[in-house]
């Protein structure tokens, strides 16, 4: 499984701590009910992380599956799972290639997961994959940062977040030739006293276009896509940072 995120773990809910996961997973849920997929439908969540999208939409009563390939994310979604007492089937696999004994109502898959697509190849499986879970008439929700967002806010940047506990170090390039973003974390856990440990991680994210995405759903055998600005309705303006997407699978006159 991936070693991405083995350090960043323990981390991530630190650094995400201003992300508006309640709006958001309100959201999601107002896109299911458009589009039919009430709770106690049973929907596949990809790149679920530590489940802070996950857990509220268990909440909400949907019947989830939550694939990661990082145990260590993995592992902190469960943990947060069984303090909710709520019921989460986790798996850890490569999403692109996940398969569902029985297609579901809805796919989900937020927060970045398909910027770590890094070839249209990789791309298109990841979809036609997410077909073949999905029932006919299944909807699948997913976002990306785009590709505004990784050229020009995250692309050639430092930050650095000095917790209590850790501190971590985070220089991106953004490379034009790949469209991607290469992200080196650098990650001092206090062990004690003086004592810390040093851990590093590589990211790498591809800065995906509107119309690339689009036309790999299409290639997939999606028929009805649409792509909103993030936690909108409206259509993605230009320098939207985070773009939504919503496709339907429909029966063709070919299946």
């Amino acid at each position: 499984m991936s070693e991405q995120y083995s350090a960043l773990a323990r981390l991530y809910d630190d650094l995400m701590y201003d992300a508006p996961y309640e709006e958001w997973s309100r959201y999601i849920i107002e896109l299911l009910h458009r589009e039919g997929v009430e709770p106690g439908a049973e929907i596949l969540e990809y790149a679920c992380g530590t489940g802070n999208l996950t857990l509220p939409l268990a909440k909400a009563g949907y019947r989830i599956t939550a694939v990661d390939s990082s145990e260590d994310m993995l592992f902190r979604a469960q943990e947060k799972t069984r303090k909710n007492a709520l019921k989460v089937n986790y798996a850890c696999e490569d999403m692109c290639r996940f398969r569902l004994n029985r297609p579901v109502c809805g796919a989900v898959c937020a927060c970045d997961g398909v910027n770590y697509l890094l070839a249209e190849a990789e791309l298109r499986c990841f979809f036609e994959r997410t077909y073949a879970n999905l029932r006919e008439n299944g909807v699948f929700l997913f976002d990306i940062s785009s590709a505004y967002k990784l050229r020009n806010i995250l692309g050639n940047e430092f930050y650095y977040d000095d917790g209590e506990a850790e501190t971590c170090f985070w220089q991106n390039r953004f490379d034009d030739r790949s469209k991607t973003v290469r992200m080196e974390l650098t990650i001092f856990i206090h062990r004690g006293g003086a004592c810390y440990e040093r851990q590093d991680e590589t990211h790498v994210q591809r800065a995906w276009e509107c119309a690339e995405v689009m036309r790999a759903l299409r290639d997939a055998g999606f028929t009805e896509i649409e792509a909103y600005g993030f936690l909108s309705g409206d259509k993605p303006a230009g320098q939207e940072e985070r773009i939504q997407f919503c496709a339907v699978k429909r029966r063709t006159v070919n299946e």
